[in-house]
């Protein structure tokens, strides 16, 4: 049931590329690294805050999450990526498969933390429609 068409929402997923080394000016190594993510992929899944001891000892007990996402297999998101869904950034910090679907753990990236994607993109003006 909670894989239903109509409990989904669409949401952005970028995958973790790996860690890259911070230039300066001069095309030197500064010393300092940056994680990088690749270009957003767009699904659709069921995102809802979490609930009971069942969901919360289902990640383990060291996990720090806000809120769950379900979807069915095969679906390529791994424990590395970033999630953006609502305007907001989550962090992938558990994936658990089972038989039919796959549950993951989000952590909220909150306004104190560096936001490793940057911010959402704005839309594109529409024309006027005077022909302009």
């Amino acid at each position: 049931m909670r894989c239903l068409v109509r409990n989904k929402t669409e949401f952005e997923y970028f995958p973790y590329d790996g860690v890259e080394t911070d230039l300066n000016d001069d095309g030197e190594h500064t010393g300092e690294f940056h994680h990088s993510y690749g270009q957003p992929v767009t699904y659709k899944g069921n995102i809802s805050t979490p609930s009971g001891q069942t969901q919360h000892t289902f990640y383990g007990e060291d996990i720090r999450y806000t809120h769950t996402l379900v979807m069915g297999k095969d679906v390529g998101i791994t424990e590395a990526g970033i999630i953006r869904w609502k305007g907001h950034m989550y962090e992938v910090t558990a994936v658990r498969p089972s038989l039919n679907s796959i549950s993951i753990a989000l952590r909220r990236i909150t306004d104190g933390e560096d936001d490793p994607i940057g911010p959402e993109p704005e839309p594109e003006p529409e024309p006027d429609g005077d022909g302009e």
